[in-house]
């Protein structure tokens, strides 16, 4: 479960540490970082908040170095240097495309939420308004109650307490929230049009004692742009991690998640490819699944690096335009990587993903290379 901390001297709230949260456990923008590898930790974070809010703790603070900026005290800029370290050594070993978005007013849809993060590993981030939600306003038999007010006005955006810096490295988003009079509430409205869905894949998922979500899919699907958005779901409040479970094991995209990527090792640098649908690329990755394998590129006409492979692969060769990124083979035992272009007759292997031209060429060089093949 999350935690929410807060530093409050004469009486003014600082900061809120609450918000994105990694699959581990840890929360981002608001951190609970267990990860042992942090130098600072949720305890450390929690010891030095009690500390300057003089609360009793049976914590042995001797010898733990709190002083961050070296002022020979400690401080509530002491606790703002250690998360903003925790959060940067966070988000550096942090690396997935997947993130759980939701609102949750009574606990329903964050307890669906929490499911689904639990399922898929993916990091998550709650969206909470500015002016918190009461009782009294989502009381649904008051016509003139404020959640009554905004669902009638499609225009009202409530404002995002603290709201998420980017999505950038995100593909996936799962947007959960609750039926407010048939629809998704507004506040759901003010986080979509706050970012670019337009390359990612959005699925949304709700809870309601009886509403469907149709009406809110195609509330968001006509609100901004998005690059798909997938069917979403609608669980009661008594749902369970089995049916959440069964929701997630048939989507679509737990299907790409998993799919095999070849890692490919070259001065340094770390690249990802996706295998191509040909029986050469399924045979390749069999081969690379069972152990690495290292091969020496030469350098060929300024626009492809090509080498022998250890065995034969089987050709299906057709004439082909490349582009920078793909991987052919080449007369059944080579394998060949363009940083450019150039037709010939090849079989497809493969594409690098997410690396430009430019960027190929800077990492490839000039001369002949050493790359290593893994399957992922």
């Amino acid at each position: 479960m999350k935690k929410i901390f807060s530093i409050i001297l004469s009486g003014l709230t600082l900061f809120s540490l609450t918000g994105l949260r990694t699959a581990d456990g840890e929360t981002v923008g608001g951190v609970s970082a267990v990860d042992e590898a942090l130098n600072y930790n949720k305890e450390d974070l929690e010891n030095l908040q009690d500390y300057l809010l003089a609360k009793s703790s049976s914590a042995d603070l001797e010898g733990k170095n709190y002083d961050l900026n070296g002022d020979g005290r400690w401080d509530v800029f002491d606790l703002c240097l250690m998360r903003k370290e925790a959060l940067a050594q966070l988000n550096e070993a942090t690396d997935k495309d997947t993130i759980v978005v939701y609102f949750s007013r009574t606990g329903n849809t964050e307890k669906i939420a929490e499911y689904l993060i639990d399922l898929s590993g993916a990091d998550s981030y709650v969206i909470q308004a500015a002016v918190p939600y009461t009782d009294e306003d989502i009381a649904y038999n008051n016509s003139s109650c404020r959640a009554n007010q905004e669902q009638n006005d499609k225009s009202v955006r409530p404002e995002i307490a603290e709201p998420i810096g980017s999505l950038e490295g995100y593909d996936t988003v799962f947007l959960g929230y609750p039926i407010w009079w048939g629809e998704e509430p507004r506040i759901i409205d003010t986080f979509l049009e706050s970012y670019d869905f337009s390359g990612k894949t959005v699925i949304p998922f709700c809870t309601s004692a009886s509403s469907g979500i149709v009406s809110s899919e195609k509330n968001i699907a006509k609100l901004v742009p998005i690059g798909e958005q997938l069917a979403g779901k609608r669980f009661s409040a008594s749902a369970g991690i089995e049916e959440v479970k069964a929701w997630y094991d048939s989507l679509e995209l737990k299907k790409e998640d998993s799919e095999v990527k070849m890692k490919i090792t070259v001065n340094g640098h770390e690249l990802k490819a996706s295998f191509a649908e040909s029986e050469a690329a399924q045979e390749l990755a069999e081969k690379l699944s069972s152990e690495p394998v290292t091969v020496t590129l030469n350098e060929y006409g300024g626009f492809e690096k090509v080498g022998k492979l250890p065995w034969a692969l089987t050709r299906s060769d057709e004439s082909i335009q490349t582009e920078p990124g793909d991987i052919m083979l080449y007369q059944g035992n080579q394998m060949t990587i363009f940083y450019d272009s150039n037709s010939w007759s090849y079989t497809k292997l493969g594409h690098i993903d997410g690396v430009t031209a430019d960027e190929l060429a800077e990492i490839f060089g000039q001369g002949d290379i050493t790359v290593t093949l893994a399957a992922e």
